[in-house]
């Protein structure tokens, strides 16, 4: 009896050893398989995204490409269909995770280039590579609906043979690129993520431009231009005779480019007070070719240009307008239009005059006091539009027509 024990329990040792080998086996099989599948999963994605939106997405993105579920591609255009009915040349998305659950994608490219019919709005927010003078570019930054943040980039540039396969021919094209970035938030975006989509959006640009035939120069070649500092020289407060001190000329650019012109500054208040009725802001833009249009529409949509109800504030019984609480300061804006190198232009120079309550409640500012601050809006325009080395002059502006004044009041 004691040997057959033995027998039994040897024989479930070994049975029991076994057993164990089988499950230890089993369960590396599976961790093999799973990680086998990540692999595949990853090199999948990858292949996508080397593949979508025409192979023009940046490897820098392999960073953003999951191991666990696969990548979403949508795009269209006239460009990757022929004869396909599209506003876009090009329209691409491409996203990641979420998925499944009918969630939001963890992170998500989007490209997009089409020809611009009428209008459009110009780009804000420095580009971080050179654009010739023809060309306008900005970057931006959003965060919300997708987890970490997201960084765009904007290019408006021309196609001198025009943009075929459209119904209404067109000679602009608009690109806009929005990439994810790991930035914590939108205002802490770095540097190198703006490069990179500004990169994108020129290689975009530049891959249409070949394809259409455009007949333009690559974007990508462009060489940094020369520093235009002298294009807001004209805009002096010493010889406008605006307020005396230092001032600020924070928008003023420096560089020209034939679409649109910007030039801006404003008095250092913390050299002590201006005199009541001083111009303590002052400022001219222009907007030429399709952005002149999409210019005038924003301000319209506030009521913001002439001929509008909100252009003109009410009066008393003598003409005086009154002001109640600082803060509401009077801007005065005067209107212009053009035929400039880039097309119908428009022109809207600002000045903004100091009001004082230090002693009083409210300031009335009667007609004629009123009438002073109108000839300075008007100073600024004619010395905007004489300057040899302002935008006007620059872009060969001709045929100025006087539109009207806004009173658009900044409180």
């Amino acid at each position: 009896m004691p040997r057959v024990r033995e027998v039994r329990r040897r024989t479930w040792l070994v049975v029991s050893g076994v057993a164990v080998l089988a499950l230890a086996a089993t369960g590396t099989g599976v961790a093999v398989s799973q990680s086998q599948g990540r692999d595949d999963r990853t090199a999948a994605n990858r292949d996508q995204l080397n593949r979508a939106c025409a192979g023009l997405l940046p490897q820098e993105l392999s960073s953003f490409v999951p191991d666990d579920s696969a990548g979403v591609l949508d795009e269209y255009g006239t460009l990757l269909t022929s004869r396909q009915q599209s506003r876009a040349l090009l329209d691409c998305t491409l996203s990641w995770g979420g998925h499944a659950d009918g969630l939001e994608p963890d992170a998500q490219v989007r490209v997009r280039a089409e020809a611009v019919l009428g209008k459009t709005q110009a780009p804000t927010g420095d580009f971080e590579l050179p654009l010739p003078s023809g060309t306008l570019g900005g970057t931006g930054s959003s965060e919300g609906r997708l987890d970490g943040s997201q960084v765009s980039a904007t290019l408006l540039t021309e196609c001198p043979k025009g943009l075929s396969g459209r119904v209404r021919p067109s000679k602009d094209l608009l690109v806009s690129v929005d990439l994810p970035s790991r930035a914590d938030n939108e205002y802490d975006i770095p540097k190198s993520d703006r490069l990179l989509a500004s990169r994108t959006a020129v290689r975009v640009a530049d891959w249409v431009s070949r394809e259409q035939g455009c007949g333009t120069e690559p974007l990508a070649d462009a060489e940094k231009p020369r520093s235009a500092d002298a294009l807001c020289d004209w805009l002096s407060p010493k010889a406008l005779q605006f307020a005396r001190g230092n001032w600020r000329f924070d928008e003023n650019d420096t560089v020209y480019s034939e679409r649109a012109g910007a030039c801006g500054g404003k008095w250092d208040d913390t050299a002590g007070w201006a005199t009541d009725l001083e111009v303590t802001a002052a400022g001219a833009q222009s907007w030429s070719g399709v952005l002149a249009p999409g210019a005038y529409e924003s301000f319209g949509g506030s009521g913001y240009v002439p001929g509008t109800e909100q252009s003109r504030h009410e009066r008393g019984t003598e003409g005086q307008l009154t002001f109640d609480m600082p803060g509401d300061d009077p801007l005065l804006a005067l209107w212009a239009r053009s035929v400039c190198d880039g097309g119908p232009t428009f022109h809207r120079v600002t000045v903004t005059p100091a009001l004082d309550f230090r002693h009083q409640d409210e300031v009335v500012v009667d007609k004629k006091e009123w009438q002073r601050i109108s000839a300075d809006a008007r100073a600024v325009l004619d010395r905007y539009l004489a300057a040899d080395d302002g935008w006007p002059r620059r872009s060969h502006c001709r045929d100025t027509e006087i539109m009207g004044e806004v009173e658009q009041w900044q409180g």
